[in-house]
């Protein structure tokens, strides 16, 4: 019989030391960068009312994709499933009488659940932005420029930040002239790149060759300014037209970043989230069959808190990030603790006020705590990875042990004025 005490339940996992301070450090990397361009961090409930994700016109989460739970007083809850509307009730509460722009940034969990589990986690680490009250392209601009260097941060270099319109992919929509559950079922299959489908559904129908020739191409239409170029010349719809300008725009702004080699146009990219209203955009690498950031503009969804605030941002899915760094094997520079301190009754007090100085500059040192046996001692040490042994034999004398993976351990003796000798030396 399983023990499910020894176990996790699906969808959720353990993380272990070496991989905790991994995901600590990119966390940090990529708040370095949030800092650096004015993006304070804030932090919302782990449960709301479930309306906070829930509303139809929000377009957030399926609630048979939440957490759901009742309080003591019978009020319906749920586990955070998207950070961005927590955030946006934030904006119209503490912030309504504040004038924008306003830049938030957050680290946290969600939860949700998948609709086909495939090894998706249920419980899943985001780190993102919230840039709130500009409507512009320079606002765009911003937080893609932050979302392609956070993911370079992070240690990520091989990637495409892929970048479509909702505007101009519902604009080409109408254009078709084709009933709603069409254009529903159009929809979906190009979401789904079910080209050979867009295909056979359109080809029978009766719309402008140039909306058919359109929507055939739409596969194609990954790049720069030329997947716009040839937009432009098969569209005849304005508000398509004034869409495509603006991604024009915003490549030119992109460029002034420095970012324009990270960024492609994807003209048949569908957004997968109702509240998007603007641009969308998803950024793709080696390694990971799913996305590693997701975001776009959101100019109704504050509204739906009581307070009318244009708004774009991302989420960068951290532990994607860690997948696709261990598949390709990139160093992060994160070390454990690389040398133990052992000692003997007679050497315990200068062991532990030694270990605390240098500590004090920053090196880590772990306390031995099994006792002052020496080989079981080096056996520990060698177990946990770690390189060196300080074992102080008294209060002068010490047993300097360096670990060796081939030819086993080199010690040598030294006293307590060799191993401080250095830091005297530096003070002098």
């Amino acid at each position: 019989m399983l023990n499910i005490k020894l176990h996790t339940p699906i969808g959720v996992r353990d993380i272990l030391p070496m991989e905790a301070m991994e995901k600590k450090e990119i966390c940090a990397r990529i708040e370095n960068i949030f800092l650096g361009y004015g993006y304070n961090a804030v932090e919302s409930p782990m449960f709301e009312y479930i309306e906070v994700f829930s509303d139809e016109k929000m377009g957030s989460t399926s609630p048979k994709q939440m957490f759901r739970f009742f309080d003591r007083n019978g009020s319906s809850l749920a586990l955070r499933s998207d950070m961005t509307p927590p955030i946006a009730r934030i904006a119209a509460t503490a912030y309504s009488k504040t004038t924008g722009p306003l830049r938030f940034s957050y680290f946290g969990n969600a939860f949700r659940y998948s609709e086909s589990y495939q090894g998706k986690l249920c419980e899943f680490a985001q780190a993102g932005i919230e840039l709130m009250g500009v409507d512009s392209t320079d606002a765009d601009a911003e937080v893609i420029a932050l979302a392609v260097k956070s993911i370079l941060a992070s240690g990520i270099k091989e990637f495409r930040l892929h970048i479509g319109q909702v505007n101009f992919f519902n604009s080409i929509l109408e254009e078709t002239g084709l009933s709603a559950e069409d254009c529903n079922v159009l929809k979906d299959m190009v979401a789904k790149r079910n080209y050979v489908g867009v295909e056979s559904l359109i080809e029978d129908k009766e719309m402008d060759e140039n909306i058919k020739q359109l929507f055939i191409k739409l596969p194609k239409m990954v790049g720069t300014k030329d997947a716009i170029a040839e937009a432009v010349r098969l569209t005849k719809s304005k508000e398509a037209l004034t869409a495509l300008k603006e991604m024009e725009n915003l490549y030119d702004s992109l460029k002034l970043y420095g970012v324009e080699d990270y960024v492609v146009f994807d003209l048949g990219m569908v957004n997968r989230l109702n509240y998007y209203t603007g641009i969308i955009f998803r950024g793709y690498t080696y390694g990971t069959g799913y996305s590693i950031v997701d975001g776009g503009r959101y100019d109704n969804l504050v509204q739906q808190f009581g307070k009318k605030i244009p708004a774009v941002g991302f989420g960068i899915k951290v532990n994607e990030v860690l997948n696709v760094l261990e598949n390709c094997k990139v160093d992060l520079g994160v070390e454990g603790t690389k040398t133990l301190v052992a000692y003997t009754s007679a050497g315990r007090a200068t062991a532990l006020k030694i270990a605390d100085v240098y500590r004090e500059s920053g090196m880590k040192l772990e306390n031995s705590l099994i006792g002052d046996d020496f080989e079981e001692n080096i056996s520990y040490a060698k177990e946990r990875e770690m390189e060196s042994i300080l074992y102080f034999v008294d209060a002068v004398n010490i047993k300097y042990v360096k670990i060796l993976d081939e030819i086993g351990v080199m010690t040598s003796d030294i006293t307590i004025d060799d191993l401080v000798k250095p830091q005297r030396g530096e003070e002098e």
